[in-house]
């Protein structure tokens, strides 16, 4: 049996020429790391949080994130942006944000560990990741499993995750989409209820819901053995 964490991958196996016995089993998520805040993030300011955690390069769709929020910049001034990640791309990143004008919006963190990203996961106030591409994404589910709802580009692996309960799915490279989902997203997300968030990932992708997935194949193999 092989065991692509997505139908999305699977399809870029088969296209390589590979043929088996395909069973997807999603990746994992320890949601006693990422979990719910116990209490709502005191407000420091009165700027919403939005987040995003990726490699900098090509592949993330950064630059059109930075597109998107001078965009928004147009007409709202009440959010903030925090990168955490670093990568080859990410002077260039820095650039474009100070030529955009967003060098007061958007905070570069560069790398940290899994914990401190669980931490920058709970006091956000929505998750966003454009990529370009994608075979699963799992900083989305640590995202969700933290309670907070997503945005994400409608590609292979985030469209298996995202549905329209727990966050938005936008054409990839497109600034303009990205921009009304943020604006939208920014009025509207109180409305998601992170422990209903939470339970998703528990059902789906906890260490429990997976591990019983691979017990379930374990079993399988062994009786056709």
């Amino acid at each position: 049996v092989v065991c692509p964490v997505s139908n999305n991958l699977r399809t870029h196996i088969e296209r390589l020429g590979v043929r088996a016995h395909f069973h997807v089993v999603p990746n994992v998520v320890d949601t006693s790391l990422f979990s719910p805040p116990a209490a709502r993030r005191a407000k420091e300011d009165s700027k919403k949080h939005l987040l995003v955690v990726a490699l900098l390069d090509p592949k993330k769709g950064i630059p059109y994130l930075l597109e998107a929020l001078a965009q928004l910049g147009e007409k709202r001034d009440d959010f903030v942006l925090d990168i955490v990640g670093d990568g080859p791309n990410r002077a260039e990143y820095e650039e474009l944000t100070r030529k955009l004008g967003l060098q007061d919006v958007v905070r570069f963190h560069g790398l940290k560990t899994k914990q401190e990203v669980a931490e920058f996961m709970k006091r956000c106030d929505v998750f966003v990741l454009p990529s370009l591409f994608e075979t699963f994404g799992v900083v989305l589910i640590e995202a969700l499993a933290c309670g907070k709802p997503v945005i994400a580009s409608d590609i292979g692996g985030p469209n298996e995750i995202v549905t329209d309960e727990i966050g938005k799915l936008v054409p990839p490279g497109n600034p303009e989409a990205l921009a009304k989902a943020l604006d939208y997203t920014l009025d509207h997300y109180g409305e998601y209820s992170s422990e209903a968030l939470a339970q998703y990932v528990q059902e789906r992708y906890s260490y429990q819901a997976v591990g019983r997935e691979f017990a379930r194949l374990y079993r399988a193999v062994l009786r056709k053995g």
